[in-house]
């Protein structure tokens, strides 16, 4: 009998040590744009650049995450800033992002050579003095060939981050630096130096699609396939400025393989087309033990771009769906109803379109 027990309690103990797991929780958000208004509205009396107010809400949003990213579309190319089509904005953006508890920028989009050599060099300037990890454009070859991919060890876990852009509206990248752009020989090698690197997931941030269409294309499909098959686990998609279709990959037993984002739309912009005043949040949950590393929730929740007119001056925020009831006070009754009519369209179509991708409530 004793025997019996001391073999139960090995076997638990074992088992425990097995199977228990440890998760990491990733967050991602979309397209961090800075039109005019936005940068005119970010300006103080004394001439600086206050961002509070605009990520105040978002921030308890997104605070439990372990790990959290977003598209920064805009170069940190100091004055003049100016707005579309050249982007170039205040270095308090990135400032608060990083007090907001952004980790992680990528920073390969169509606007990523907008103010040239200077914009793509003092971008990541400004990111590496906050200590901000970046991933997709590059000084150098050298810088490149020794940080990428961007490798990511948190909590116990590694994490591989590729980025890649279709193009940069026509402004080749100034030598020596470096845009990764969508050339699928070029992304099987980087998916190949990835695994050397025994990653526990492969994350692709990618600017690709065509803009306000508000489903993936066949060759947003297509290039996803690849990427999939390539190895890569988690798929991010920015660029259309509006909310994709999200979707995960299973097998056999129903564990969930790799996950597509197609795109996230805007985080916070002064685009007025439809439908690019809601963008979204993607919540990924991933967990690993001795065994295996497994994505076992993918989630998303929604967010407003709200743009109110306060003491003569526009104003910029992002607000969380899950506080917009909670805070009708900061509406006007016409702004509250297109607001509540935007949020449930867009989670019918999402819910409608979406593949074991739910909102997290």
């Amino acid at each position: 009998m004793k025997r019996l027990f001391l073999f139960i309690g090995v076997y638990f103990v074992f088992a425990n040590y097995l199977f228990c797991s440890d998760t990491l929780r990733l967050v991602f958000i979309g397209d961090i744009m800075q039109h005019m208004p936005q940068i005119n509205a970010a300006k103080m009396t004394d001439g600086t650049y206050n961002y509070e107010s605009c990520f105040s809400f978002i921030a308890d949003e997104i605070k439990y995450a372990d790990f959290k990213a977003a598209n920064l579309e805009l170069t940190l190319a100091g004055t003049p800033y100016s707005g579309y089509p050249c982007f170039s904005a205040p270095d308090a953006i990135a400032e608060t992002l990083k007090r907001t508890g952004i980790d992680m920028l990528s920073t390969a989009n169509n606007h990523s050579c907008d103010r040239g050599e200077k914009g793509v060099s003092r971008t990541l300037d400004v990111l590496d003095e906050l200590g901000m990890y970046h991933v997709g454009t590059y000084r150098n070859v050298a810088e490149k060939t020794l940080s990428y991919p961007q490798i990511i060890d948190t909590k116990g876990f590694r994490l591989a981050f590729l980025s890649y852009t279709y193009g940069t509206n026509g402004l080749p990248a100034t030598y020596p630096n470096i845009v990764n752009l969508i050339d699928t020989a070029e992304m099987s090698k980087d998916i190949k130096l990835a695994k050397k690197y025994n990653p526990d997931m492969i994350i692709c941030i990618i600017h690709w699609g065509l803009e306000y269409e508000l489903k993936q294309n066949y060759e947003q499909k297509m290039l996803a396939e690849f990427m999939i098959l390539q190895g890569i686990n988690l798929i991010i998609g920015s660029h259309p400025h509006v909310v994709q279709p999200m979707e995960t990959r299973t097998d056999t037993e129903g564990n969930i393989t790799s996950a597509v984002v197609y795109s996230l739309g805007n985080a916070v912009s002064s685009q007025n087309y439809e439908h690019t005043d809601i963008g979204a949040i993607a919540h990924i949950a991933i967990v690993k033990n001795e065994v295996s590393t497994k994505i076992i929730d993918c989630k998303y929740s929604l967010i407003l771009r709200h743009r109110p007119i306060e003491y003569g001056k526009t104003k910029f925020y992002i607000i969380p769906a899950s506080k917009f009831y909670d805070n009708r006070q900061l509406f006007t009754e016409t702004e509250y109803n297109t607001f509540r009519q935007t949020i449930e369209n867009t989670r019918k179509r999402l819910n409608a379109n979406n593949k074991n991708f739910d909102e997290k409530k």
